[in-house]
């Protein structure tokens, strides 16, 4: 890999209006953006990584680009429940379907749909995926889907991580209680149980892109000296940093930047511990090789 026009920009600024009587004018707050080169570094790689729920790891060697010992990444599986219609409607009138989920609001929550003498399994149960998809509580839970006579509930992840064109999702475990019971006008059949077709399974860990200790070539990235670390905290929760050096018990809000530059800044922080939940991290390092 050879490098050019390594380099770091650092600056904190903001425009200050006064607001006193007579006062006009603006005041900056802040410096200038400064610049720092380094004419030197001959090593650059990226880490991402995706935090789950739970406190999970992600330990970056900045040295090598290692992430071995971090928390192994356990995607997780939507929970899927699947209610089934059954019977001809032989009378007009609502088909009732309840919904009991823990921790959702108003469960038990009761659904009424209109149907009519002679909807068939298929038809009446198509009007009670619309009803279903129409309530509010519902849609913010679950996705409704199914075809012909299904009834299908999916749990929606507790949590959505974009970063740049990928899309992660969190999801939650088994919620025992989930239950999609059917009760309708004379010819509908009562079903007052339904399937649990998915386990739902937690997402846990972290998920790292990159991370193997190789550029973007694929390269192995020789041991190297940091010269600046860039932590690029994109979520929303924070970040704790903890180490043995001068990063110790450093906290990254969400939606932040911080950059370590130059000198001896890492000294002691060649390896990186880092904790996080439902949130992602880029590090970005320039080094030299040694």
């Amino acid at each position: 890999m050879n490098l050019a026009n390594s380099r770091a920009t650092i600056g904190l600024t903001t425009k200050a209006t006064p607001t006193s009587t007579a006062v006009n004018g603006t005041v900056q707050i802040g410096d200038n953006p400064q610049t720092i080169t380094f004419p030197d570094a001959d090593v650059a790689y990226s880490v991402r990584a995706f935090f789950a729920a739970g406190s999970p790891e992600l330990d970056l060697a900045t040295t090598t680009g290692s992430t071995t010992g971090s928390t192994t990444w356990v995607a997780g599986a939507a929970q899927v429940e699947t209610a089934t219609a059954a019977g001809t409607a032989t009378a007009a009138g609502n088909v009732t379907t309840t919904v009991t989920s823990t921790g959702m609001a108003g469960s038990p929550l009761a659904i009424t749909t209109a149907i009519l003498n002679g909807d068939t399994p298929a038809v009446w149960a198509g009007k009670v995926r619309t009803s279903l998809a129409a309530n509010a509580t519902i849609a913010e839970r679950f996705t409704v889907s199914g075809t012909t006579t299904s009834i299908i509930l999916t749990r929606k992840p507790s949590a959505v991580l974009t970063a740049d064109n990928e899309t992660v999702n969190l999801f939650l475990a088994t919620d025992a209680s989930l239950n999609i019971a059917l009760a309708g006008p004379a010819g509908v059949t009562a079903a007052p149980t339904s399937a649990n077709t998915v386990a739902g399974t937690v997402t846990s860990g972290v998920l790292i892109r990159d991370g193997d200790a190789k550029d973007f070539e694929g390269v192995t990235i020789p041991t190297c000296t940091p010269k600046a670390v860039l932590l690029v905290n994109g979520g929303t929760a924070a970040l704790e940093i903890d180490g043995s050096g001068t990063l110790a018990n450093l906290d990254i809000e969400g939606g932040s930047s911080i950059l370590f530059a130059g000198g001896n800044v890492l000294t002691g922080e060649t390896a990186l511990t880092i904790v996080g939940s439902s949130t992602f991290l880029t590090v970005t390092v320039l080094g030299k090789a040694v």
